[in-house]
């Protein structure tokens, strides 16, 4: 065998080897998520793992746990399921969740209200064992709770584009103690809606509760317009139940939003206070930017056109909201 044979050989055989050296340096890791899910201790577990050691075989819940669905997806080399499971009574401090996947180790993230996880896990050679017993909610101070569902209010109301569009049309469409009284009955009546349907005395479903805040951004608009022509469609008296009305519906939506946050049971009614006072700070600053923008155009002889324009905007706008989630529809 020539030189060149052998040299051959050599490096096939080199070659041969290399995934087997590669794969035994590669450390195998998994990533673990534990979120609220949607009934009273009701969670959902994630788990992303390599594919080559994603078994199908179980997980091992925490006492008195049970799987209530499994789904699994693959990408990227990587497996990724997502596990719903409800429990008897909420986590213990000493509850676990023992995986089967065979990697060499982890991160654990917990979104949970009360306490927020994010730790490395170390395997036992048989797999991870996730405690899920570090993420149970503990009571929170009162102080923390307020800041915190203040800002969540205040950030709901300025990002919220519908509510603030429909606070527009109330700021273009009276003024003094009318606008005072106005944007008063628009409080107590999302005030009203978001206390009873956080706490389930009333259910909607949210997608016709959308559709009906555009089209009530829409009714505003054109009220206000008809206004400024010298032709209210309604007195100011009927004008303050309409807007009282309007108030319960849009307060369907930020129930919708505090909800979503995750709200720990025994922290419903702190939570509930604080998010609607912070809504109102984020209302009442609002009103004020408004105010003093329509006081400089007054003093340039702009606000009547500004206005106008405003107006035909957001109306324009409160429209393709209602068209766009009219056709969401048939997509729910």
């Amino acid at each position: 065998m020539s030189w060149k044979t052998r040299l051959l050989a050599l490096m096939l055989a080199l070659i041969a080897l290399a995934p087997q050296s590669a794969l035994a340096d590669i450390f195998l890791s998994a990533d673990f998520a534990l979120t609220r899910g949607e009934g009273e201790n009701e969670y959902q577990f994630t788990a992303a793992v390599p594919e080559n050691v994603a078994t199908s075989a179980p997980v091992a819940w925490p006492d008195g746990c049970r799987q209530t669905a499994m789904t699994r997806q693959s990408a990227a080399g990587r497996a990724q399921f997502g596990f719903t499971f409800a429990c008897d009574h909420p986590f213990r401090a000493d509850d676990v969740i023992r995986t089967p996947w065979k990697v060499d180790g982890g991160r654990f993230v917990s979104t949970l209200p009360g306490v927020e996880v994010d730790r490395s896990l170390s395997s036992d050679g048989s797999g991870i064992t996730v405690p899920v017993g570090e993420a149970t909610a503990t009571a929170r101070p009162l102080a923390e709770l307020a800041g915190e569902f203040l800002r969540q209010g205040v950030w709901h109301i300025l990002m919220g584009w519908d509510h603030l569009a429909f606070v527009l049309c109330l700021a273009l469409l009276a003024r003094g103690r009318q606008l005072v009284w106005l944007v008063s009955c628009f409080t107590i009546g999302h005030s009203i809606s978001l206390g009873l349907a956080f706490f389930e005395v009333v259910r909607a479903p949210v997608p016709p509760v959308e559709a009906a805040i555009a089209l009530s951004i829409v009714f505003m608009a054109r009220e206000a317009l008809r206004g400024a022509k010298g032709a209210a469609l309604f007195a100011f008296r009927r004008q303050v139940g309409v807007v009282s009305l309007f108030g319960l519906l849009h307060g369907l939506g930020f129930a919708t939003a505090l909800g979503e946050l995750g709200v720990h049971e025994g922290e419903k009614l702190a939570s509930l206070a604080f998010f609607n006072i912070g809504v109102e700070i984020g209302q009442l600053v609002f009103v004020s930017a408004v105010m003093a923008a329509l006081a400089g155009l007054r003093a340039l002889s702009l606000a009547v056109p500004a206005r106008a324009a405003a107006l035909y905007a957001v109306g324009a706008l409160g429209s393709f909201w209602m068209i766009e989630r009219v056709a969401a529809f048939a997509t729910v």
